[in-house]
């Protein structure tokens, strides 16, 4: 099968996953350059200096998205805002590119200590956002049906993700969000899964009528694609008006999320992924997405009605929209990554110090350590 050239902004590393992996399905699949995205480590606080070793292995193909600190949740908490600003300030300074934030998936919110995101204690952030306009993927919600007992899918309910009242409800959160836009109508924010609003074109038409600077992404779920071929007519005059706020990502990799462990990456899922999205914008036909026991697709078949666009919107999803909103990587700082390495170790030992019961892992931080000492000297050779 022939890929056409992209660039995808919505790539889960964390090692064990090497880079070379991950290169050689991009290889496969013609994909030039990947936005790895970062989420909190259960173990290890953060998987940045995985992502930036990758970087600096390959810094022609690999951005970074930095997650937060989630330990600035439990010191800071009344200030959380300032020492996340501070935090990303510092990441970017080592060489990331932007902000992947989680925490708005309701099992995280959930979780985390995590304050609502429209008070005041996050504005130092948000101002800090739109001041610098530093890109951020955002993960705000899930899919409005698992609020819905009645609706909820069978996979989804078995994975916990039937929410209740003890989650927060998807429309206080939308709300959250968009208050900040309206005090920050200038931020930039990549919402991830098309923000959970392919069932509700005309009110997420509205938000980036709105909103100059907000962009979604196409990360599947499934629940997106079966949402666009319902009105298939609707779904194609969607993506030609809004062909410059559309991004692709695909949502492949391997993630440590602090809520649930890891998440192995595969092959086969990932490029199933990527037929589902290809299969949306490019194919002039029908096609059945066959049931594979896997998340995305799981249990049930689903029929995939296609929108194929032009070579020029194509174009603008594939490659175009990321490199116009983030421009090109950033170069990695390996004395700003040994330094944050060595507050990593710092921090694993003083939370474990509270926490009897937290066993951290500093190994890929002092790896990392390692690994930007060999750079730093070649640097000076």
């Amino acid at each position: 099968m022939e890929f056409r050239k992209r660039i995808d902004a919505h790539i889960h590393y964390a090692l064990p996953l090497e880079p070379e992996t991950l290169i050689e399905l991009m290889d496969k699949t013609g994909t030039e350059m990947a936005n790895l995205v970062l989420v909190p480590h259960r173990k290890r606080l953060t998987a940045v200096p995985d992502a930036l070793m990758a970087k600096a292995k390959y810094p022609d193909r690999f951005y970074v998205f930095t997650s937060f600190d989630v330990s600035e949740y439990y010191r800071h908490g009344k200030e959380v805002g300032k020492y996340m600003a501070k935090f990303v300030e510092n990441m970017r300074a080592c060489g990331c590119d932007g902000l992947k934030i989680i925490e708005g998936k309701p099992s995280m919110r959930k979780f985390m200590a995590i304050p609502d995101f429209d008070l005041p204690c996050w504005e130092p952030l948000w101002e800090y956002a739109e001041q610098t306009q530093l890109p951020i993927l955002w993960h705000v919600n899930d899919p409005e049906t698992y609020w819905d007992p009645a609706r909820v899918p069978a996979y989804a309910k078995a994975a916990g993700e039937l929410y209740d009242d003890s989650f927060i409800n998807n429309e206080v959160q939308y709300a959250q969000v968009e208050r900040i836009l309206q005090k920050h109508p200038n931020i930039k924010i990549i919402f991830a899964h098309f923000y959970f609003m392919s069932a509700q074109l005309p009110r997420l038409a509205k938000l980036l009528d709105t909103y100059p600077n907000i962009m979604v992404d196409l990360t599947p779920g499934r629940e997106i694609y079966e949402n666009l071929s319902v009105d298939t007519e609707a779904s194609k005059a969607f993506f030609e008006k809004y062909q410059d706020r559309i991004i692709y990502g695909t949502d492949i990799g391997a993630r440590c999320v602090l809520a649930d462990g890891q998440k192995p990456f595969s092959e086969e899922e990932s490029l199933a992924r990527i037929e589902l999205i290809d299969g949306l914008l490019t194919a002039g036909t029908d096609r059945i997405m066959k049931a594979d026991g896997r998340y995305l697709v799981n249990t049930e078949d689903f029929i995939l009605r296609g929108i194929p666009l032009s070579e020029e919107i194509l174009e603008k999803i594939y490659r175009k929209n990321f490199l116009r909103y983030v421009g090109a990587p950033a170069a990695v700082n390996p004395r700003r990554v040994i330094k944050e390495c060595k507050r990593i170790c710092l921090m694993l030992k003083i939370m474990a110090l509270f926490d009897k019961n937290l066993q951290g892992d500093d190994t890929c931080a002092k790896n990392a350590q390692a690994f930007f000492n060999k750079q730093r000297k070649r640097i000076k050779q």
